[in-house]
């Protein structure tokens, strides 16, 4: 385990399970954060031991978004947008699965932050919100992008023009959110799901990652091509190789990320 100023980075059984740790802040994002953040996911990229990311917040938040303290005393002159536009790209482009293991609060640049995730599971305690708009400012980490490719445009529109708040079992509703777990429990789930992703194809599943990202304004005929390509590769991974032998076997694929 290793424990930065703002967070806490562990790996286990493939899994990177990475916690914001400012409970007394409700894990917002100061810079220093975003600094700390990047280091991470940077060093969850190039190391092969590390086959899934699972994000969680310490405390009862998930993350309050920006640290409006750190921006009150801004000069105007601010790195915090482009350090938080780094972040989320990173994690965007990570060649391997991300998990957001939404506990409690999300709002404002913490709910993008779950939204960059590949899959979101949630306590029965999590709320969600694009809570820009509460202090005069709209959505800059990402949430106008991401929120309208998965609950719609028009749930978008309306969640980042109010502001509101949108509780667990809405955000299951609207597909937010892929679960939503009973508080006590919900931590156990999350981690056996992103234990489950790490135990996969890790490059087959990065580039099935690639893919679905790239061809969001892809004609049909470039994504064709796109998943050409992956295919190519996944067909030279000794993943693939030990897939057709355990199917041939009639056994489950002991699957190394390789």
């Amino acid at each position: 385990m290793t424990e930065h100023n703002d967070l806490i980075w562990q790996v286990d059984d493939g899994v990177g399970v990475l916690t914001l740790n400012r409970p007394g802040s409700m894990n917002a994002l100061r810079s220093a954060t975003l600094e700390e953040l990047a280091a991470v996911v940077r060093q969850a990229e190039h190391d092969p031991s590390v086959r899934a990311v699972l994000v969680t917040g310490a405390g009862r938040a998930f993350c309050a978004g920006a640290d409006v303290n750190e921006w009150a005393d801004d000069d105007g002159d601010s790195t915090w947008v482009p350090m938080m536009h780094d972040v989320m790209t990173r994690l965007y482009w990570l060649p391997k699965p991300v998990v957001a293991a939404v506990n409690g609060v999300a709002v404002g640049a913490g709910c993008d932050l779950s939204l960059v995730a590949d899959l979101r599971i949630a306590s029965d305690k999590a709320r969600f919100g694009e809570a820009y708009i509460r202090l005069g400012f709209c959505p800059d980490a990402g949430g106008s992008y991401l929120l309208p490719r998965i609950v719609g445009e028009a749930r978008a529109m309306e969640m980042i023009y109010t502001g509101r708040i949108v509780e667990a079992a809405e955000a299951l509703d609207i597909g937010l959110v892929s679960r939503v777990v009973e508080h006590e429990k919900f931590m156990d789930a999350a981690l056996e799901q992103a234990r489950q992703l790490a135990s996969g194809p890790t490059v087959a599943i990065g580039l099935a990652k690639q893919n679905i990202r790239k061809n969001h304004t892809a004609t049909f005929e470039e994504a064709l091509r796109t998943e050409g390509r992956g295919g190519a590769i996944c067909a030279q991974t000794r993943d693939h190789v030990e897939a057709l032998k355990a199917s041939v076997d009639k056994r489950a694929p002991e699957f190394t990320g390789r």
